[in-house]
Order: structure tokens, then C-alpha cells, then sequence
């Protein structure tokens, strides 16, 4: 078996998360320095780029994208000189995140394969991650795919959750197969430390450096922050058990989708995060086509790209493939406690009691108890009862 192949069987089964330390990388658009790959967009890129900003100081919740402001007058190269380092009066950190393929210059690409990991029917289906240190994204878990995650340049905290976490999901703010939670691993409130600290004897943690890879497992929680200015690339492995996870993703856009019909702006940009204020449904009809679609999808077993099993080998039989690597593959271990407390200690100093920052609080147009329902009827569980209810239903029809 090549060595691609090994390392597909690897991702595709592996039951924790990976790290290939230092993985033999050449894709040409990296081989220079970040000042090259900066300097090479700003001269191609036919726009400039829209960089995020996000207030260092805003911690009683998690640092949500809605509450980022947009900016497209910072090019790559200004980006570095006023990010590059955060200095101490800095107030605000700066991020070009989840940038997909065609949103960039050709030349900014040129080389990206993931056949090496193989998958070479990933069809530039990738994002780019660039951020200045403290650039986070909040904790949540991908509904789809298996993630590959290549460190370019700098380094990035990953603390991950296996999918059993209790944590405490929210669709709020809904965003189309992102499932986050409520808890705020960029500053941990210290009066809810015990909380925190219960969830440590499941916690996983690695900082990735330039030149080594994260696999990242169906459906684990994942806290992202970079601790120098950091540029990455992922992408998702598309798989089979994603097709079913298509239908869940149509009823919670529904559920979501009603609550903000007719309402304000101000309640829309609460609700949905920045990239889905412009996918809302006309009207319910349209959805449902989408659903109907994807329920014959499923039953058929059609996609229009190639889609993956996945757990298909016994622990025991990854175990010897993973032996027979000649590479650095490694298997995360369980964070020490004491490693945990420290990172969540480090953390809590970012916490401001509401009313102390200088920043206003963030304005909420729907009220708490209508906040609640939303996200209990948006629960995962949830969902998976009414979808198993409408299967149940439907076989029925069918013999009737």
C-alpha cells in the first residue's frame, strides 16, 4: 500500500485527533516567506481584501463574527505591519479567515494538493486561515467532513472535545454546518471556572507550528486561537455519512429561517451569522425543493463529488497501519489537568465583569426565553427525532 493510501486509511479511521509533525510539504505558492505570498496578492488580487477586526476586549461571550466589523482598506502587506505584532496599546486583532479557493489568486494557490494525504478529488475545495494573534473561532464542530489542517506559517492553539462533550450547543448564531457552543474558551468568566475545569478530563490540546498537519475527526469541538500571526489551510473530506446529516441541516435552516422572516435587520444579523444574511429562502417551498432533494440523494446514494466511508477498519488494524508509517504520526493524549487549569487561568484574565470595558454591550433584539426555544428546537437531538419521525412516516406512506 503507497503512503498515500496509508494516511487516507489513517484520517478516515482514526478515532482521536492526529498531528503529523513537520509533514514533507512542497506546494509552491508557500515557498517563499509570508511578506512574499502578502506582496504576490496584493499585486494580483483584483479586489482588496476584506479583513475582519475584532475587539480584543469583548469577552463576556464568545468573540461571535456578528459582533466583528468588516474592513476592505487593509491590504496583505499593511496587515502585517500593524498585526504582524501585537504591541500593547493594540486593541483590536485582524483576520482573513475561511477564504475559499476561488476568493484568491491564482498564484496565492498554486501548488495546494491534497493528494498527498490521498485525496486528490478535493477539487480546490480548501480554505485559507490568515490572522494576526488572538484571531479565535469561537468552540463549536463541523456537521461534515473529516478535517485536514495544514500549518503555513506561525502557530495556532487547538483545544478539542470528543463529540460526548457536554457542552452547551446553540444554533444562535446559525451558520449552515457549524454546530457552536456557548462556552467562552477566549475568556472563561473565573465564576464559572468549576464548569470549565469538569470539562478538562476530556480536553485535547496541541499548538501547531509551520509545517506540521492536525487531523481533526468527525464532529469533535474544536476552539481555534492563533498565538502569532498565522496563515493555515483546510479542507473538509466530503463523506458518505454527510449525506445524511444534509436533511438536519435543511430543518434547522427552516426552524431559523422562520424566526427571522419579516423581522428586523437588527434581529437578522443576530440570529444568522454574517455569511448566511444573504441565503435566506423567499419562501418555504423553496427549502422544502432542497429537502426533497436531498432525502432522494440519500436514498440513492447520488452526489456530484466522490464521498467517503469512513471507521471501517478495527482499532487493532489502525493501530499496525499507523506502526507501519515511516512519518511522525501521532495520536493526541488526553491534556493534563494541570496543562488545562493553566490555559483556562491564562484565559479567564481576558474576562471583563459586564459594564467595565469601554465597549458598549452587545445589543440583543430577541429576548432570552425565545433564545432558548430557538436553540432547543435547533438541538441536534432534537432534530434527529423529527428526522427519524418524517422517515418513519414516509416508509409508512410508501406500504400503504
Amino acid at each position: 500500500m503507497s503512503l498515500n493510501s496509508k494516511l487516507r486509511e489513517l484520517i478516515l479511521n482514526t478515532r482521536v485527533p492526529l498531528i503529523l509533525d513537520q509533514f514533507p510539504l512542497e506546494w509552491e505558492c508557500f515557498g517563499g516567506s509570508l511578506h512574499d505570498w502578502c506582496e504576490r496578492f496584493d499585486q494580483e488580487a483584483t479586489d482588496p481584501p476584506e479583513f475582519e477586526l475584532m475587539a480584543l476586549s469583548d469577552s463576556t461571550t464568545p468573540q461571535w463574527e456578528r459582533k466583528r466589523t468588516k474592513t476592505s482598506h487593509l491590504g496583505m502587506q499593511q496587515f502585517l505591519r500593524e498585526y504582524g505584532v501585537l504591541e500593547e496599546n493594540q486593541t483590536h486583532w485582524a483576520a482573513y479567515q475561511y477564504k475559499r479557493a476561488h476568493e484568491m489568486p491564482a498564484s496565492c494557490l498554486k501548488g495546494i494538493d491534497f493528494s498527498c494525504f490521498g485525496f486528490p478529488e478535493h477539487g480546490n475545495d480548501f480554505s485559507l486561515w490568515l490572522g494576526s494573534e488572538q484571531a479565535n473561532t469561537p468552540c463549536h464542530y463541523d456537521t461534515f467532513g473529516v478535517n485536514i489542517v495544514v500549518q503555513v506559517h506561525g502557530f495556532k492553539s487547538w483545544l478539542l472535545f470528543p463529540p460526548e462533550t457536554p457542552l452547551q450547543s446553540t444554533r444562535i448564531p446559525y451558520e449552515e454546518s457549524s454546530v457552536y457552543c456557548l462556552d467562552n474558551f477566549y475568556a472563561p468568566d473565573p465564576d464559572k471556572m468549576q464548569r470549565y475545569e469538569e470539562l478538562g478530563r476530556d480536553a485535547y490540546h496541541c499548538t501547531l507550528q509551520a509545517g506540521d498537519v492536525l487531523i481533526v475527526p468527525r464532529h469533535w469541538w474544536h476552539y481555534v486561537e492563533a498565538m502569532s500571526t498565522s496563515l493555515s489551510v483546510n479542507y473538509w473530506v466530503p463523506l458518505k455519512a454527510d449525506m445524511d446529516l444534509a436533511l438536519d441541516e435543511f430543518l434547522v435552516k427552516h426552524i431559523v429561517e422562520s424566526c427571522v422572516k419579516g423581522e428586523s435587520q437588527e434581529m437578522k444579523q443576530y440570529l444568522l451569522n454574517p455569511n448566511q444574511l444573504d441565503d435566506i429562502s423567499a419562501k418555504p417551498s423553496e427549502l422544502f425543493a432542497q429537502f426533497k432533494q436531498a432525502v432522494q440523494n440519500m436514498e440513492s446514494g447520488q452526489s456530484n463529488r466522490k464521498l467517503w466511508e469512513t471507521d471501517y477498519i478495527s482499532q487493532a488494524d489502525w493501530q499496525s497501519l499507523l506502526n507501519s508509517i515511516n512519518l511522525s504520526v501521532r495520536p493526541l493524549d488526553v491534556m493534563p489537568q494541570e496543562e488545562y487549569k493553566l490555559l483556562l487561568k491564562s484565559n479567564a484574565r481576558r474576562f471583563q465583569i459586564p459594564g467595565a470595558s469601554h465597549l458598549p454591550p452587545e445589543p440583543t433584539p430577541i429576548c432570552s426565553t425565545w433564545e432558548l426555544l430557538v436553540s432547543s428546537m435547533c438541538a441536534p437531538r432534537v432534530i434527529a427525532g423529527m428526522k427519524r419521525e418524517f422517515f418513519r412516516r414516509l416508509r409508512q406512506s410508501e406500504t400503504s
